[in-house]
């Protein structure tokens, strides 16, 4: 038996996941490998907390996430959340922005600009 241990969460990781209302770095983040739940990709959970707006998590396969969700708590159910009197459980990325033709060519997985929420891609 090995002595290493498997660790499932990495607490404090570097995540290109941020706030997708403010913009904001996220704190307290994780990632949790998921593990090869789809032929040999790896899946990834990424979460972190917005001192404002809450908790908010998204899934990395092999390309950035099309949403980002936001939770009650890491790799919790979905919160409602209130900007501007609409409500919204989820928040389209960059990366769901692009064509089909773009999303299907190679890309960074990790690239921080396609994870970037999609509202605030609109605002420059």
């Amino acid at each position: 038996m090995s002595s290493q241990t498997y660790q499932r969460d990495r607490l404090q990781a570097r995540t290109p996941l941020r706030c997708p209302i403010c913009g904001g770095e996220l704190q307290d983040s994780m990632i949790r490998d998921l593990g090869g739940v789809t032929s040999d990709l790896t899946w990834q959970m990424h979460a972190g907390r917005c001192p404002e707006h809450g908790w908010f998590q998204a899934e990395a396969i092999s390309r950035p996430p099309r949403e980002i969700f936001s939770v009650n708590k890491p790799f919790g159910s979905a919160r409602r959340v209130s900007i501007d009197g609409k409500e919204a459980f989820s928040f389209p990325t960059r990366f769901n922005l692009l064509p089909d033709a773009e999303r299907r060519k190679p890309v960074d997985a990790f690239d921080a600009a396609l994870w970037r929420a999609a509202n605030l891609a609109d605002r420059g």
